[in-house]
């Protein structure tokens, strides 16, 4: 009777097995680690997005001046463990830069006056005042500056804008405006096309007053309802505050009121 036998792996059949298993974990493990760390990059980005939504929803909820103030240029902050840049911007539709003038008073309450230029480098602010008040709005080539006799510390908003040709429009919002006292704006351009844009009411036209060197002047009477500012906003997420690169990016045009 013959015996069933049963033959061993030889030498170099066991390296061979021993080096497939080796590539097949290997592989596995590659996978593995590639699968975890998108995983990893995609939760990141997710959280980033989540933090950026909510620092919009906070902009939706403020009035115009705070959006402003909190959107300047350039300015970082720590928000939810992660860094947030918010940049708030004034907006028109049309293909334009934008300055935003609004004039304003809040029932027994003093005036406030402030101007947000295009860039939002910084945001000129006037609150409370006796007399009329002047203000100068300077536009140049491509720089800009907004300064006022009484502005209590005297000092100017400049900045720059953009190299290109398209339409510099400063709007003017005093429709918020019930104070006896006038309000002059002196607006001037060399070099740059420029429109201002006027909105008052009936009570108030005359005491509202915007003069012009090199800009057309547009006045729009009775416009009550147009107590908002329209606002780009963008929130940029990071997670350190040198990074160059943001996670997550979002952005919204916000109509806030003034």
């Amino acid at each position: 009777m013959k015996l069933n036998t049963t033959k061993g792996l030889t030498f170099v059949e066991i390296l061979v097995a021993t080096a497939i298993i080796a590539l097949v974990a290997e592989m596995l493990l590659t996978v593995f680690g590639f699968s975890f760390k998108h995983n990893r990059e995609a939760e990141a980005t997710l959280e980033a997005t989540f933090i950026a939504q909510r620092k919009m929803e906070m902009l939706q909820g403020m009035d115009a001046l705070s959006a402003y103030n909190e959107g300047r240029k350039g300015i970082r902050q720590k928000f939810m463990e992660k860094y947030v840049e918010v940049t708030c911007r004034p907006y028109l539709p049309d293909d334009c830069h934008v300055f935003d003038v609004v004039v304003k008073n809040e029932e027994g309450r003093d005036g406030i006056l402030y101007a947000a230029p295009p860039d939002n480098a910084d945001v000129f602010l006037i609150e409370g005042w006796t007399d009329d008040i002047f203000l100068e709005i300077s536009i140049f080539g491509n720089r800009y500056e907004i300064i006022s006799p009484d502005s209590p510390d005297k000092k100017a908003v400049t900045g720059w804008l953009p190299g290109d040709t398209e339409k510099v429009v400063v709007m003017i919002n005093g429709v918020e405006y019930s104070l006896d006292k006038g309000i002059l704006i002196d607006i001037s351009s060399a070099g740059r096309d420029v429109e201002a844009r006027v909105y008052d009411t009936n009570n108030n036209s005359s005491l509202i007053n915007v003069e012009g060197t090199g800009v057309i002047v547009k006045r729009y009477t009775n416009y009550s309802y147009r107590d908002y500012s329209t606002v780009r906003a963008q929130v940029k997420v990071f997670d350190t505050q040198d990074d160059a690169r943001p996670k997550a990016v979002f952005e919204s045009i916000l109509q806030l009121k003034n």
